[in-house]
């Protein structure tokens, strides 16, 4: 009877889902009754088809705040929701920390029932086994993808395979980091194993699982290689030491990219960076996954909002919502691109004085879009007007999926899964993969692209953290690399690399205001190594010093970098949260 009343709870949220995106449209005028419900394998993939969209939309908003703030990848006012996370002085009530927390376990959420009820009863009902397998494997893809990002932000969260429980008892230990990790992987092991080779435009397939899982091995990786896994975990994996279990992780996620490059034949990677965020390019052979909003509806949940706290600019968007007029580009982030010299890129990320765009602004008399502001407000995710999008843009909704995993990500993984404990590597697939994205940058200037001949552990620090800006990976990235070499990233994000090299290229420096036009970048360019200052002024020193703590816990936001406050709600509904983390019964 619990089950029937599950059932049918979230199949009328399922049966509400309507949109233009084929896969997406749910053809229903009255709500079923649970007995009736998944006996075809139409019904199950309409439910899956909910996991999709609306669970995403609060981690489509709130995400940036937190994980490209952290990554000091924006520059706004201190009112602004990017400024606690950019200056490590967030609490557990900071805007964006309860939405992301929230959207991810919804994702989560609705995907265990797929996973234990939809399924389970499609299956029962005689629906084909592969098939209702490999509408577990979407579920399970999202759920793993979903206990990542919630490991990579808040370190130790609690696993929860039955949600109906919690509304008897809403007190649950944390899980360790680690078993959040096996409980991923398995999910994207699984996923990879019955996801169909390909599908509808949109829906992910095993190459989509394949990439994601990639990730997570890497994540495994790099934690392997600080030691930090326990003797139960080495076991389980079948690995002596950490050291051994890091080379597996590597092996294994060199193994999955190169199938991805070399058998999803539907996928590749774009000509110009600039095409990757245009409407009419939605869903494009690049995109492994992508969050897919329904365009032109209006109702909460639905739709892509990302440029209304992006764009800088009404006249920009024809009258759309544009409150970004005070958002931009990281100082040193804009720096970084300027060293790089990759114009589509850059283009494709930031709006830089002078700058043309011809897609841009067709509704204004002059036709197109020139940028005449000196500081960068973001260019990504700002698709302009209606009619910039032939009609598809509305008010509080551009139809624009957002990307999550993409293939640009598969090659540059391919060359850190090859890279491995190394500082450097010369292995030529490795390097040529690297260049493949790199080149990419040139396209409007590709005479000015020195293809590289070795690689090296900062050229992918650096490449990943440009091309995938506002994309919800550098702050990962950071919190990755501080697993194995955290005395370097301590010194990069309170910027005194400068200490070892003047002139490095990796800074970090904390809320700079700036202004930046490139005829006249000699005339008054003002790039500065200054350290980040102390913890008696506005923003505070990174350190990470847990002390004699026995877990990873975030006390005071700059304490360690692996952990940010839990969601004040949460911990103040659940007191263990605050406890020690358990290990998850496998």
């Amino acid at each position: 009877m619990k089950k029937n009343i599950i059932l049918t709870g979230m199949l009328v949220a399922t049966l509400l889902l309507t949109g233009c995106e084929d896969f997406l449209h749910v053809a229903s005028d009255t709500q079923k009754q649970a007995s009736e419900s998944f006996r075809n394998i139409e019904d199950l993939r309409a439910a899956t088809a909910n996991l999709y969209t609306q669970p995403w939309f609060d981690f489509n908003s709130g995400g940036y705040r937190v994980l490209e703030g952290r990554a000091n990848n924006i520059v706004a006012g201190m009112n602004s929701e990017y400024y606690a996370f950019a200056t490590f002085a967030e609490t557990s009530s900071t805007v964006g920390l309860e939405n992301t927390w929230n959207s991810l376990y919804n994702v989560i959420t609705q995907s265990d029932y797929v996973v234990n009820y939809y399924a389970p009863t499609a299956r029962e009902s005689g629906v084909d086994e592969a098939k209702a397998n490999a509408c577990e494997g979407e579920a399970r893809f999202m759920r793993g993808t979903a206990y990542w990002y919630l490991a990579m932000i808040w370190h130790d969260v609690p696993i929860i395979d039955m949600p109906e429980q919690l509304v008897l008892n809403p007190l649950i230990n944390c899980n360790r980091f680690e078993d959040v990790m096996q409980y991923a992987i398995d999910d994207l092991e699984y996923a990879a194993q019955w996801l169909p080779g390909t599908d509808d435009k949109g829906r992910v397939t095993k190459y989509s699982a394949e990439a994601m899982l990639a990730r997570l091995c890497l994540t495994a990786a790099d934690f392997a290689l600080g030691g930090h896994f326990s003797p139960e975990y080495l076991q389980r994996n079948e690995a002596g030491n950490n050291d051994a279990l890091a080379m597996k992780y590597f092996d294994r996620a060199k193994t999955l990219t190169n199938d991805v490059i070399t058998g999803g034949a539907q996928y590749g990677i774009l000509d110009d960076y600039e095409d990757l965020f245009k409407v009419k390019n939605n869903n494009n052979e690049e995109s492994l996954f992508s969050i897919q909003f329904i365009p032109g509806v209006t109702t909460y949940g639905l739709g892509n909002t990302l440029q209304d706290g992006l764009a800088g600019s009404s006249d920009l968007t024809g009258g759309l919502n544009a409150w970004g007029g005070v958002v931009y580009g990281g100082y040193d982030l804009l720096h970084l691109y300027y060293l790089d010299g990759g114009l589509s890129r850059l283009r494709g990320n930031l709006f830089v004085a002078s700058y043309n765009y011809p897609y841009l602004g067709t509704h204004t008399a002059a036709g197109s879009w020139t940028v005449t502001s000196e500081k960068c407000n973001i260019k990504k995710f700002v698709v302009g007007s209606s009619q910039d999008t032939e009609g598809i843009a509305i008010n509080g909704n551009t139809g624009l999926m957002t990307p999550i995993i993409r293939m640009a990500e598969v090659y540059l993984m391919y060359t850190e899964a090859v890279l491995g404990a190394d500082d450097e590597t010369a292995d030529a697939l490795a390097v040529e993969r690297f260049n493949k994205v790199h080149k990419r940058a040139f396209y409007m200037n590709p005479g000015d692209y020195v293809a590289k001949e070795s690689v090296t552990r900062n050229d992918l620090f650096k490449e990943r953290r440009m091309e995938f800006f506002m994309e919800l990976l550098f702050w990962p990235d950071i919190k990755r690399r501080s697993f194995y070499d955290n005395e370097w990233v301590e010194k990069y994000l309170n910027n005194q690399l400068k200490e070892v090299d003047e002139e490095t290229e990796l800074t970090n420096l904390i809320w700079h205001v700036y202004t930046y036009n490139p005829s006249k970048y000699s005339e008054y360019h003002g790039w500065d190594n200054s350290p980040r200052v102390d913890a008696n002024a506005k923003w505070q020193t990174a350190v990470h010093d847990m002390g004699s703590a026995t877990f990873v816990h975030s006390v005071s936001a700059n304490d360690n970098i692996w952990a940010l406050p839990y969601p004040e709600t949460e911990a103040s509904r659940n007191a263990l949260l605050n406890e020690e983390p358990v290990p998850y019964n496998f």
